[in-house]
């Protein structure tokens, strides 16, 4: 047997992925314009401002505001609309950086499931919670697909429910997606973190249409200095010192450029890979990988176990996950509790078992990475080939493969 896993040569050879954010000799240009500036921070920085004003323009809609990372975008979004009421709706499948922001707020995060077709929050569930003393939805896009629920927007327009829909991970959702139109929303944070679309590093985006919102975000975030270089110490300000890194703006000021472009070859890539891998059995894609609006940040996918052989549970998911890293395709858990799991001060509040779906998707998901550019079809054809390599082992072997292998 040619497995990796069993001391067969790896179908992806080291070296022939490149990481993303994939570094380029443009972005220690970018890097020196901010050292040839003489000034290393300000959040009125030319080169914050000009990626602010660029991204606005990308949108064709929204105000921009740069902050310190997503998940300030978040609190300072949250913090603008907490007295509406005191909890906020979001889904249990979510990232503990999103909705650690809730009780930052001063809030009470109000969990429901999540759609398994969707891999976001059950817009009915979301809706049924809807009522006196909830002031906000937080709609997550956890995997780059778009959630755009519109009985739950609708639900909470009617109600006095803001509307506030984390993008961090699914910039294309900034963008008009909805049959041309844009998504019905309050706000939308955004993140710049390496690991994201605009691969910079640590850094944010408040995303708005309310000119007072992004007033809010100084008064939520500056403390010495003001907008316009003055320095002043507000006795108005919060002081979360949310300030954007003006190195990461350069960075990602550059990336704002060929933004169309790197979307569309992740989701060429994304597509090709699933047509060369859909035939396999037990395997489905989060989302679908043929919608042309989504971004596709990671290719998410998650198992059946029965069709492989296995229980329910994590172990088909983790043999998988297992048996490709070993062929050097670059796949990884992200994901396996409800978020309130992660986060200590809630954590007793809640039951993993009153979110099924939830569940099912934290014991049988993992993605693909590196589906970003410059790697392109070539790439995908040794990742499906991998695929196809441990498949066939499987199909032979099912869960007896782990045994095998301590014998060898």
């Amino acid at each position: 047997m040619d497995l990796a896993f069993l001391g067969g040569e790896p179908v992806v050879p080291p070296g022939r992925i490149t990481p993303w954010p994939a570094p380029k000799k443009e972005h220690l240009d970018a890097l020196r314009e901010v050292v040839d500036s003489g000034r290393y921070h300000r959040v009125n920085h030319p080169i914050v401002a000009d990626l602010e004003q660029n991204l606005a323009t990308w949108t064709g809609k929204w105000k921009v505001r740069a902050v310190g990372s997503g998940t300030a975008a978040i609190h300072i979004e949250l913090d603008y609309v907490k007295d509406r009421g005191e909890s906020v709706v979001t889904a249990a499948l979510n990232w503990p950086g999103a909705v650690g922001p809730i009780a930052i707020s001063g809030l009470q995060p109000v969990f429901v499931d999540v759609d398994l077709n969707l891999a976001g929050i059950d817009q009915e569930a979301a809706a049924d919670r809807f009522g006196p003393g909830v002031g906000a939805t937080l709609i997550t896009h956890l995997f780059g697909n778009n959630i755009l629920v519109p009985h739950a927007r609708s639900a909470a327009r009617a109600q006095g429910v803001a509307v506030i829909d984390d993008v961090c991970q699914s910039i294309g959702a900034i963008k008009a997606i909805v049959d041309g139109a844009y998504i019905d929303t309050d706000a939308l944070a955004l993140s710049g973190n390496g690991a994201k679309h605009l691969g910079a590093g640590e850094l944010g985006f408040v995303i708005t249409e309310d000119p007072n919102l992004i007033k809010h975000v100084d008064r939520v975030s500056l403390t010495s200095s003001s907008r316009n270089g003055e320095r002043t110490f507000s006795p108005y300000s919060e002081g979360y010192n949310y300030r954007p890194n003006v190195f990461s703006s350069s960075i990602a000021k550059m990336r704002v450029i060929d933004l169309e472009t790197q979307l569309q070859i992740r989701r060429n890539n994304g597509k090709l890979l699933w047509e060369m891998i859909r035939d396999l059995s037990g395997i489905f894609p989060l989302f679908d990988p043929f919608d042309c609006n989504q971004s596709m940040l990671n290719f998410p996918l998650r198992i059946e176990p029965e069709a492989l052989g296995f229980r329910p549970g994590p172990a088909a998911r983790d043999t998988v996950v297992k048996l490709l890293q070993a062929e050097g395709v670059p796949v990884l858990v992200w994901l396996t509790k409800p978020v309130f799991e992660y986060l200590p001060t809630i954590a007793n509040d809640w039951r993993a078992s009153d979110f099924p779906n939830t569940v099912k998707l934290l014991d049988t998901m993992f993605y693909v990475s590196e589906i970003a550019p410059p790697n392109e079809a070539e790439v995908m054809a040794l990742y499906a080939e991998a695929f196809h390599r441990v498949w066939k082992a499987l199909s032979k072997f099912g869960p007896k493969i782990s045994d095998i292998a301590t014998t060898i």
